[in-house]
């Protein structure tokens, strides 16, 4: 394949995968039942320690520029704002971006919302202090995506991501029932296991047993009885990730932390 024929080749996919995403009812119908349906108590327990491990990460934003990239829908770009951040808000599928404004003027909140391609990143150089995608890389020409981080990016600055990880078994079994399989190229564990940024990197997997809640997530369960066995499992695996670290690989989710070099 020539070079010309690869980046047709990558437009057109981008044009799939932006079509499946403004096709879908807010907040994206199906693929909605655990990230923000029925579902969403029980998931939101199980992910409570990467999350926490996320917002020591990101430190105090009062004041601080900070990119979201694939913002979708806006939710986390208001939290970020919430927080005292100056947010911009990132998304190439306009459907999706367009609900953003309306969750910052409920917050009371600002928050700048841009329809654009992660490739080409429509800001300058050094613009940013931070800059944060939750499962995004993996839709992404990670090369060129990355390249535009580093250069919007100031000197010293941070690049946090939540990825899903794509060795999971239950989780590949989930993703292919819900159909996304030409929609995104899940993330393997050593294509974030590199220093992007040059100024040092770190991994926090997250979610060995803990998928499994998934399951009664998806039907609605989320009383106290399966937030105690959420927070089990979570201990369970941490151990687990602890005495044998290559079991990280298989997990199902992971924070990826990767700092600039300092000016």
């Amino acid at each position: 394949m020539t070079e010309r024929d690869a980046a047709f080749r990558r437009v057109a996919e981008m044009e799939a995968v932006r079509d499946f995403y403004d096709h879908q009812a807010p907040p994206e119908g199906r693929l909605s039942l655990l990230a923000h349906g029925r579902g969403r108590p029980l998931r939101e327990t199980v992910l409570e320690p990467l999350y926490q491990l996320r917002d020591a990460a990101l430190g105090d934003l009062a004041g601080r520029r900070v990119l979201e990239l694939g913002a979708g829908y806006g939710a986390e770009s208001v939290e970020l704002a919430v927080r005292g951040a100056e947010v911009c808000a990132l998304d190439f599928a306009p459907a999706r971006l367009a609900l953003a404004p309306r969750l910052a003027e409920a917050a009371g909140v600002e928050l700048g919302c841009v329809a654009g391609d992660c490739h080409r990143l429509p800001f300058a150089d050094s613009s940013f202090e931070l800059v944060y995608g939750n499962a995004v890389l993996a839709h992404l020409d990670r090369a060129r995506a990355l390249a535009e981080v580093r250069r919007v990016l100031k000197p010293g600055g941070r690049l946090i991501l939540v990825e899903p990880l794509e060795a999971h078994p239950l989780l590949r079994l989930y993703r292919r029932r819900l159909g996304r399989g030409g929609v995104v190229a899940y993330m393997g564990w050593d294509e974030l296991d590199i220093d992007h940024l040059g100024g040092g990197h770190r991994l926090s997997a997250h979610g060995l047993t803990s998928p499994l809640l998934l399951i009664p997530a998806a039907l609605g369960l989320h009383g106290r009885l399966w937030r105690g066995a959420a927070r089990l499992l979570n201990h369970l695996d941490a151990w687990f990730f602890r005495r044998t670290p290559r079991l990280r690989r298989r997990g199902w989710i992971c924070l990826a932390v990767y700092d600039g070099v300092a000016p």
